[in-house]
């Protein structure tokens, strides 16, 4: 009996924290320390290797400040994509096709076969045009911030099925399986 009271009383945990963690990220926002910025629409000197960047995520913004004093500045309603993992390391290849600026030594990174915890980004500016964003959150944030980016976005990460079991439960998947896998 009391092993049962133990699931109930953590079954009600996860509900109550899954159900009023979105309402909370909209409410206050979050900001990261420790996030780097791999590539994306920002032309920049500051190098994919560096942490000393920062994420804020609110419910009317989200903005990325580099070290090298760059901000860039996200409407949440304009995201038309989050992706993480491979999926996001797929996704930044279509951003190159697009011709949307990625330093060379991110490039290099793309290739890199540790566990890296890429975030990908995809919006629309205010002209209309396909931009974008590839991050790489801390061990100890990134499913916080996916969890933020869907909350204040809507959008479901994609992600393989692979990397499935990374992203937190209570946050919106698209699973895209590829041919070859």
């Amino acid at each position: 009996m009391t092993n049962t009271l133990a699931k109930a009383v953590a079954f009600a945990t996860l509900v109550v924290f899954a159900l009023s963690t979105p309402l909370q990220v909209r409410a206050q926002g979050n900001t990261w320390d420790k996030v780097r910025y791999n590539g994306g629409t920002i032309a920049t000197k500051t190098k994919p290797d560096d942490w000393d960047n920062k994420l804020t995520i609110t419910s009317s913004q989200i903005t990325i400040e580099l070290e090298d004093g760059q901000r860039l500045v996200v409407d949440p309603e304009r995201v038309t994509s989050i992706s993480y993992g491979q999926e996001a390391h797929r996704r930044v290849g279509t951003m190159i096709a697009l011709g949307i600026l990625v330093a060379p030594l991110a490039l290099f990174g793309l290739f890199h076969k540790t566990k890296k915890h890429f975030i990908g980004v995809d919006y629309t500016t205010a002209d209309g045009k396909r931009a974008g964003m590839l991050l790489q959150g801390h061990k100890d944030n990134f499913r916080a911030i996916l969890l933020s980016l869907s909350s204040v976005t809507g959008q479901p990460v994609a992600v393989s099925p692979k990397d499935r079991d990374q992203v937190p439960a209570n946050v919106s998947v698209n699973e895209v399986r590829q041919p070859s896998e």
